[in-house]
């Protein structure tokens, strides 16, 4: 009884719609459980949308930058998993529109996610542009 009251808890405070941080992840993941649990630091980004990517940098103040191809106003992560066409070159499952827990739910989904996500850091500074 004791665990169902901690994760109804833990739900609700999940659920609340006057709660601005972790909206992005609620999306994904909009009930909680104790079983998920994601140590991959490129799926973890998948997730929350938190890495390196204009949309994340420019929301800390950290750099005012555009994504170069210019297609995507927001720039978050998943534009440069799904859309941006100077990472599609290694995309082959991923595909715009899909949904992030079935490209993380399967080892061809997760294995683009780290590549495309290493070659964004690899190469940041031919795939950012200053806008400040």
């Amino acid at each position: 009884m004791l665990k169902h009251k901690i994760l109804e808890a833990w739900q609700n405070r999940w659920d609340d719609v006057n709660e601005t941080r972790g909206r992005f992840t609620h999306h994904i993941f909009p009930t909680v459980q104790t079983n998920r649990c994601i140590v991959d630091r490129y799926l973890i980004q998948a997730v929350t949308n938190h890495g390196l990517c204009p949309y994340y940098l420019k929301r800390f103040n950290l750099h005012d930058c555009n994504c170069r191809c210019g297609e995507d106003s927001q720039d978050g992560i998943h534009h440069f998993l799904f859309w941006c066409p100077l990472t599609q070159h290694p995309r082959k499952f991923l595909k715009p529109g899909m949904d992030i827990v079935q490209a993380i739910s399967d080892p061809r989904g997760t294995k683009e996610i780290r590549t495309i996500l290493s070659f964004v850091y690899q190469r940041q500074m031919d795939l950012f542009e200053d806008i400040g």
